[in-house]
């Protein structure tokens, strides 16, 4: 085992221990940003703690505009209206704090089709296209680096409403 994965596993970097991290994490890319900035991780996961179920819709400061958490109510869309996305200015925690929804990912070498980069709001958007899916759900995080596109908000059988944490946790300073 790589001292990444020893890291990953042994846990030590979660404040939140019922809040466990996706298998489909970037244990290496995870490790060094986290390394890089151990001051923004452990403020992240220390927002975690926090009552989410009782925040509101809107955008929480947590560490200037490096770290921020947007909480979102929504309900969940047919496949073809979610669109593939990625970002290069931020990592995104995603987390569902009530409900679930289809999550999809696949690598941005991988990805076709990119629309144009819209730099103010950190987005670029992709053409449908395969890729891979994850239920997600209460309890598990989802990290996505710049290299990683993904498609969120999808429907399980039928759109439910939803309500979900998205942390920003800035690239470099």
């Amino acid at each position: 085992m790589s001292k990444e994965q020893i890291w990953f596993h042994g846990g030590g970097w979660l404040v939140e221990k019922d809040i466990r991290a996706h298998a489909s994490i970037d244990i290496a890319e995870f490790y060094a940003h986290f390394h890089t900035h151990p001051e923004w991780w452990k403020a992240v996961f220390g927002f975690l703690r926090s009552d989410l179920k009782a925040m509101a819709a809107g955008k929480y400061p947590i560490v200037g505009d490096q770290v921020f958490a947007m909480v979102s109510e929504y309900s969940t869309k047919k496949p073809e209206e979610a669109k593939w996305e990625a970002h290069r200015k931020y990592i995104d925690l995603q987390y569902m704090i009530d409900g679930e929804e289809k999550m999809g990912q696949l690598p941005l070498a991988n990805a076709v089709s990119p629309q144009a980069y819209d730099e103010d709001k950190d987005l670029v958007f992709f053409d449908d296209q395969d890729g891979e899916y994850f239920t997600a759900s209460p309890n598990c995080f989802f990290l996505f680096f710049p290299e990683d596109v993904h498609r969120p908000g999808i429907f399980i059988e039928e759109s439910k409403p939803v309500k979900k944490l998205v942390v920003k946790i800035a690239v470099s300073e």
